[in-house]
């Protein structure tokens, strides 16, 4: 089984539970944190990737950093996880879990990168059509610049991306000449 299918299981399970408890939104928050935690902490990835450390030795180093801060339930899924030697799965299962959530929520996660920084009414007509498209009630958008793009933008939501920049389009001229 993928790594991925797991991470989708655990994060069921622990969605189950926190919805059985009334403590989604409590949940979610902390999962939040945790993954930003995750994805910006160099030293959290290495405790938890690390197969020299055994998952007690692990569990005594987040114990302090986590028992007290985050809900027992999800105290306890971490160290579920981590006794089971899948603390590697970690930020999927938080991702996952995240995702869930928005479903629940009618919510869309898109990612825009745009030659220049996006207006506000750029943004705003955007997330009308992502609205329009998806049938999500609302729109999380992360606005990115990226100036190579030339000009244009690239919209990303979940595996699908739309490329409008003018560096995809010179991309795209370059293939056509080259098969000719």
């Amino acid at each position: 089984m993928s790594p991925r299918t797991i991470a989708q299981r655990y994060a069921k399970a622990l969605f189950s539970l926190a919805q059985r408890r009334n403590e989604l939104d409590r949940i979610y928050a902390e999962i939040e944190y945790i993954h930003t935690l995750y994805a910006e902490s160099r030293l959290f990835r290495a405790l938890l990737q690390n197969p020299i450390y055994r998952s007690q030795q692990k569990l005594g180093w987040l114990r302090p950093v986590f028992a007290e801060k985050v809900s027992p339930i999800l105290w306890t899924f971490l160290e579920l996880l981590l006794r089971r030697g899948r603390e590697y799965l970690l930020n999927e299962t938080c991702e996952a879990f995240i995702e869930l959530y928005d479903q629940q929520q009618n919510r869309l996660r898109a990612r825009v990168r745009s030659a220049q920084p996006l207006s506000d009414t750029a943004a705003e007509l955007l997330t009308q059509r992502l609205r329009q498209i998806y049938g999500a009630e609302t729109i999380l958008l992360q606005k990115e610049v990226e100036t190579e793009l030339i000009g244009g933008f690239i919209v990303e939501v979940g595996t699908r991306a739309a490329d409008l920049s003018v560096r995809g389009r010179l991309n795209e001229i370059r293939k056509k000449l080259l098969q000719a």
